[in-house]
């Protein structure tokens, strides 16, 4: 193998260590949000978790210490209100999570889609 095609693998595996492709596809705490579209609201109460997904939210828009409901549409009751303490916004999928405790993925949380940082 000759010099120059040796330095070209050594340039190409440096690029891709130093890129930060690992960084965005890591979701990212931000202060607000809008999103498009709702996927589900994953709502935890005493270690038990249940997922619902045919719902509705108050609003498409939140900051860190606005409050948001979650409507169940097939029973038209609400699931779950609460003061958002954290949303993770993921930059490649475009989807955020916007949960009521400030862990990742604990918690009552809602995933939604089409999501971009405010």
């Amino acid at each position: 193998m000759s010099i120059i095609k040796v330095l070209k693998l050594k340039l190409i595996i440096f690029l891709f260590q130093a890129l930060p492709a690992v960084t965005l596809a890591n979701p990212v705490t931000v202060k607000a949000a809008e999103w498009t579209k709702v996927d589900n609201v994953k709502k935890c109460t005493d270690g038990t978790c249940k997922t619902f997904r045919n719902i509705e939210l108050n609003k498409n828009t939140i900051e860190l210490g606005q409050d948001i409901s979650v409507t169940n549409l097939n029973t038209g009751l609400e699931i779950a209100a609460f003061q958002v303490k954290i949303i993770r916004y993921g930059r490649m999928v475009k989807m955020c999570w916007i949960g009521d405790t400030e862990g990742v993925n604990e918690g009552t949380y809602l995933t939604v889609g089409g999501c971009k940082q405010n």
